[in-house]
């Protein structure tokens, strides 16, 4: 979780780690999730378009819904005061994925003689995905006290 020390250190583009299952896909046999890194494309402590929420850049495709996102520095990283700390690790859990934008792309209709093609549509991935901020998920709590 996203802590008041953590909004001393972070910066406006930290590297992303999200763990999760891309179109259903997994190594099954090993049980094991697929691991995609990215960074963030929003601040992320900024609230994204006023709602808690940060942008991130990463190849986010369906079926990635629920999957957590985390700060994730191996060996070193350095903080917005230009501290740098090697040989550290640090990991902040961020969020959870919810969704991605997605462009349309449609071909055009095709006339022979005696045929008419449809107009093809396709989805295709920003490459970009939003999370919901790790402090949402503490709110929940309070719900399921009630």
């Amino acid at each position: 979780m996203t802590t008041e020390k953590h909004k001393d250190e972070l910066t406006a583009i930290e590297d992303v780690l999200m763990i999760g299952y891309p179109n259903g896909i997994w190594d099954s046999v090993n049980n094991m999730p697929i691991f995609r890194k990215g960074t963030t494309a929003t601040n992320p402590l900024l609230d994204y378009n006023g709602k808690k929420e940060i942008m991130i850049d990463i190849a986010a495709f369906p079926g990635s819904s629920g999957s957590p996102v985390l700060i994730f520095n191996e060996g070193g990283y350095r903080d917005k005061k230009e501290n740098t700390y090697m040989g550290a690790n640090r990991i902040i859990f961020l969020g959870v994925l919810y969704a991605g934008p997605q462009a349309t792309a449609t071909g055009e209709i095709i006339m022979t003689p005696n045929l008419q093609r449809p107009i093809s549509v396709s989805q295709i991935p920003n490459n970009l995905g939003l999370i919901i901020k790790s402090e949402r998920i503490l709110e929940m709590e309070d719900l399921f006290r009630e």
